[in-house]
């Protein structure tokens, strides 16, 4: 199975996920996992394990080359904890027969939710953040 992660948000975003991360591991030991995180963040990389591969979303020309780089890839599974435009174009891009995120975009943007086909719900109030 070949997993792509987004998190394009900062530092404290992606500490946040590596929890996630650690669970998706353990569950899927022989998968490939791609992890997609913002420039921001490259500092915080060699702290990160669980992942076969990073790629750097740096916001400029650059980026084309990661557009290039998911689109090629043969994804199964795309799991998005951004939640933003820019994280739905790339899950899009992905061609991931399963693209995964937060229940609450469907209710924050109907034109980014049909990028999705799995949601999952989650009551906030009930878990803390890590969990």
């Amino acid at each position: 199975m070949n997993i792509l992660l987004l998190q394009l948000k900062r530092i404290g975003d992606l500490i946040l996920t590596i929890p996630a991360i650690a669970t998706l591991r353990e569950n899927f030991p022989d998968a490939r996992v791609t992890l997609v995180v913002s420039n921001e963040c490259a500092a915080l990389l060699p702290a990160i394990s669980n992942v076969d591969r990073v790629l750097l979303a740096r916001r400029n020309l650059h980026d084309l080359a990661l557009f290039l780089a998911i689109a090629r890839e043969k994804f199964d599974c795309c799991i998005d904890f951004t939640r933003n435009d820019r994280s739905a174009f790339l899950a899009f891009l992905s061609g991931a027969r399963k693209r995964i995120v937060s229940y609450r975009v469907r209710d924050q943007s109907k034109r980014r939710a049909h990028v999705y086909n799995n949601f999952v719900a989650v009551r906030m109030r009930d878990m803390h953040t890590v969990e």
